[in-house]
């Protein structure tokens, strides 16, 4: 939960603690769940309730690890990633142990929280937004303080603009079942609208303009058959994920096409357009797609983002797409994870309890990971760690193939002569 809390109001943290010396505590969270994630990994490993993707996941890291040092990633960097990834394994670890509601509920608050800090943010310039502290050698700031267009990206409690967006985003898709009436769940809905437009961070934006027709296809769905539920979330799952996976790259072949005069300045800037025609090719041009090996692997982890401020700030790149990021750092290893999602996503929509919820999640992550950095945003990544855990635990994948086989053999009369 000192995630979410650390996230939501990253600024006040940041500003406070930075500047008096005690940086270190703003990475509490981080320090805290690595022990216990080992640990957890440790009771979990012969545990067959354990989800085998979650431990596939966790041992594709381990040997990512491994080659990003064979690529010549940098200490620090892969360090940095490790932290970032840090918030989905989490979220994976609380899911495998049925804890996640727990962390889910601690986003509802923070909803509120982030709300208010953005509209605050309008009429207040917080003092924390000059506070500068450092870490590991390089200056960082409490709280980002930028334009685009000449607008400025309302950071409210939050460290920048896009934390608070998917704080909201996704702290909506937390608070709306406690809602009770449509009129509480619309009016919440248009109020984080209109605080993540106040961001102006355009993917979840758009994202949340979008969740009132998920939350449509999920009430036709309710209390029909399985079968259908499952073919539905089949296909509007699979829009999105080719949404994110196949768009980038048709976006950046056909770029020039798509935006002749380029992202412009001023009033008439385009963030999508800065996207296709300079970020995502650049993002790109870091692998060397001419290796095989780089096919396969990548540049590893520490190859894109956040890392590489700390290692090779010369050539960073935000990436400001999940599959980007994803095909930066592991290669075609990234459509192992996008298998992952889909299934976490049909997981959710078979779920009577909380399915709703979490599929509405899946979904409103998937939207900001159209155009941001999901992996870099500690609310959005959780989000990708639950979708990843969703997966059948290796019990239940026994259980149903015992009574698959009872099943075939009490219809054979061969096979009950055999018996």
């Amino acid at each position: 939960m000192l995630y979410v809390i650390f996230t939501a109001i990253g600024g006040i943290v940041r500003g406070v603690l930075g500047p008096v010396g005690a940086a270190p505590l703003i990475y509490l969270p981080a320090v805290l769940a690595m022990p216990a994630l080992f640990a957890n990994t440790l009771v979990r490993v012969g545990d067959p309730r354990t989800s085998t993707p979650t431990i596939a996941v966790l041992v594709f890291l381990a040997i990512e690890i491994v080659i990003a040092k064979l690529l010549g990633r940098a200490n620090s960097a892969i360090a940095y990633q490790i932290y970032i990834f840090m918030a989905g394994l989490v979220m994976m670890a609380a899911t495998q142990r049925g804890l996640q509601e727990r962390i889910i509920a601690a986003m509802v608050p923070m909803f509120y929280v982030s709300v208010i800090g953005v509209f605050l943010n309008v009429f207040i310039d917080f003092p924390w937004k000059d506070a500068t502290f450092e870490v590991m050698g390089t200056q960082q700031g409490a709280a980002r303080e930028w334009t685009a267009g000449g607008v400025s990206r309302l950071a409210g409690f939050s460290r920048a603009s896009y934390f608070a967006a998917a704080c909201i985003l996704v702290g909506f898709c937390a608070a709306e079942p406690k809602l009770k009436s449509f009129v509480m769940k619309a009016a919440a809905w248009a109020v984080g609208l209109v605080a993540i437009h106040l961001t102006t961070s355009k993917a979840p934006e758009l994202a949340m303009a979008l969740l009132p027709a998920t939350y449509f296809l999920l009430g036709r769905l309710k209390g029909t058959a399985a079968p259908r539920r499952k073919l539905v979330a089949n296909l509007y799952m699979a829009l999105w994920v080719a949404l994110i996976f196949a768009g980038p790259l048709l976006a950046v072949t056909y770029g020039r096409q798509l935006f002749p005069r380029g992202p412009g300045i001023g009033p008439s800037y385009s963030s999508l357009a800065d996207r296709v025609l300079t970020t995502w090719p650049n993002a790109l041009a870091l692998v060397n797609w001419g290796d095989p090996v780089s096919w396969l692997v990548g540049r590893g982890l520490g190859g894109i983002g956040g890392p590489q401020t700390v290692a090779e700030i010369d050539r960073y790149n935000p990436g400001d797409n999940l599959a980007i990021y994803l095909f930066v750092i592991f290669g075609l290893g990234a459509l192992l994870i996008a298998f992952f999602i889909f299934r976490g996503g049909q997981r959710a929509i078979q779920s009577d309890r909380s399915g709703r919820r979490d599929f509405a999640m899946i979904i409103a992550m998937l939207g900001i990971g159209s155009a941001s950095n999901v992996i870099e945003s500690v609310f959005a990544m959780m989000v990708l760690g639950l979708a990843i855990a969703k997966q059948p635990p290796r019990a239940t994948r026994a259980a149903r193939k015992r009574r698959s086989l009872r099943s075939r053999s009490s219809g054979d009369p061969a096979l009950r002569t055999a018996e």
